[in-house]
């Protein structure tokens, strides 16, 4: 029943619409990705500042390799070519997150714990 339905409704779809409809999501979640990513570099630096350890320069770097990618993914036409736009973006921008919030995790408890204490 469940498979029934995705067709019908897949069914009413050209590869038209569903680029088009692609590329607007795309581009939505890979805007959303690099403010998230700016804000959280943007945070954990000011945990840094405060403990006194050097800042993020290199996540500034790795995110703004994948603007160029990023900038594609709006225009791109093929299927094919947007799948691998998207992999060239999302992959970069999701390990960034890990790293952000799991490399800097026990820099942010230092830094609230110091930062309460005072």
């Amino acid at each position: 029943m469940i498979l029934e339905l995705v067709r019908s409704i897949g069914s009413h779809f050209s590869h038209e619409q569903y680029m088009f409809w692609s590329r607007i999501q795309g581009t939505l979640w890979t805007v959303a990705d690099i403010v998230l990513i700016v804000y959280l570099i943007r945070t954990t630096n000011l945990f840094r500042r405060h403990l006194g350890l050097r800042l993020h320069r290199w996540s500034y770097a790795a995110l703004g390799m994948t603007l160029p990618f990023a900038a594609l993914v709006s225009v791109v036409q093929d299927a094919r070519t947007f799948f691998y736009l998207e992999l060239a973006v999302t992959v970069p921008h999701f390990l960034l997150i890990l790293y952000l919030c799991f490399g800097d995790a026990g820099n942010a408890l230092r830094a609230l714990s110091s930062r309460a204490r005072q």
